[in-house]
């Protein structure tokens, strides 16, 4: 009996015991993960874009609460890009966009370690092949906005750049000597082929104000005489013929790049409006400039005197970003064209 009086105590003893650990312990309850919190697809300020600083996956947390947050890996690709909304010591609060079929954008954080700002004026991430419009052998073309249809652009190193510029015969302009210069009038004057007497002032009054005129030399290719012209702040250059009096004048926006292999001629200067125009040119058997190809390139601009031909199909050029107000940062880009 007395085991059994004791049997039973025990339970009841254990019975309160379990009873009040129920009582002790709290409900379980089922944590929500903080989601992604979608935005519009709206590009922010390429100044504020974040570059992947190594090729591997990243994960982007919906929260900076790492463990109780929603999260997708991410990779460095063109079709996903991040632009920075805020900062602390560890995250950047980012502004996620994801390209393609479903586009998708998020605002998330990723760590800062994995992570690098871009340079406003880098060339990188930009569209190189993109164009506004183009002409080819006179056909005017502005619904294909790609330059793939005629060739290929792509960045290329300062040292590749340096190697080849060299590479061919691009000179076309040598010392003009029977052309004289009159200090008293102030006008140069040569004698043509035909017989006739030709003279151009040094200055003259245009529809746009002054124009200088300054002899860059003779041009045997072109049977002419080069004078680089400055007229309001804008510089053209004006080629006069040596065999008639009567052939035109031509113009030139920029100085031509001569290849002697195939005696075309190339200009890559900025346009006024977007980007850069690309422009290749032959001559026909009146010594004229003939255009070929132009091409109006959208989202860079080129250097002054930085154009060469490295083939009878590509060139070389110095070029910088759009938003950029001077030159004093560049890359360098190789055009493959077939036209």
């Amino acid at each position: 009996m007395k085991k059994v009086g004791f049997l039973l105590l025990l339970c009841s003893v254990l019975g309160s015991f379990i009873a009040c650990k129920k009582e002790q312990t709290p409900q379980n309850t089922i944590e929500t993960l903080t989601p992604f919190k979608k935005i519009p697809f709206e590009l922010d300020s390429l100044e504020k874009e974040l570059l992947f600083a190594t090729n591997q996956t990243v994960v982007m947390f919906a929260s900076k609460d790492t463990v109780n947050s929603q999260i997708k890996r991410i990779e460095k690709s063109p079709d996903q890009r991040l632009f920075v909304v805020d900062e602390d010591d560890d995250f950047y609060e980012v502004n996620y966009f994801q390209y393609g079929n479903n586009p998708v954008s998020y605002q998330g954080y990723v760590k800062k370690e994995f992570f690098e700002k871009k340079d406003p004026y880098s060339l990188d991430l930009v569209n190189l092949d993109e164009i506004r419009y183009s002409n080819l052998k006179g056909v005017y073309n502005d619904q294909d906005k790609s330059f793939s249809k005629y060739g290929t652009i792509k960045l290329v190193s300062y040292d590749f750049y340096k190697k080849q510029k060299n590479k061919l015969v691009s000179n076309f302009i040598t010392h003009a000597n029977d052309i004289s210069f009159n200090n008293e009038t102030k006008t140069y004057s040569f004698q043509t082929n035909s017989g006739e007497q030709i003279e151009i002032p040094q200055q003259n009054d245009t529809e746009e104000g002054t124009a200088f005129n300054l002899l860059k030399g003779f041009s045997a290719t072109l049977q002419r005489y080069v004078f680089e012209v400055q007229e309001e702040g804008d510089t053209y250059y004006a080629y006069y013929s040596k065999r008639r009096s009567n052939i035109i004048p031509l113009y030139t926006k920029s100085l031509p790049v001569y290849n002697k292999n195939n005696r075309h001629f190339v200009q890559l200067y900025n346009d006024n409006d977007v980007g850069s125009l690309f422009i290749v040119q032959s001559l026909n058997n009146d010594f004229d400039f003939t255009e070929q190809f132009l091409v109006n390139f959208t989202n860079f601009k080129v250097k002054k005197e930085s154009v060469y031909w490295i083939s009878n199909n590509a060139v070389i050029a110095e070029v910088y970003h759009t938003t950029q107000t001077n030159d004093s940062k560049t890359s360098y880009v190789l055009i493959e064209f077939n036209i």
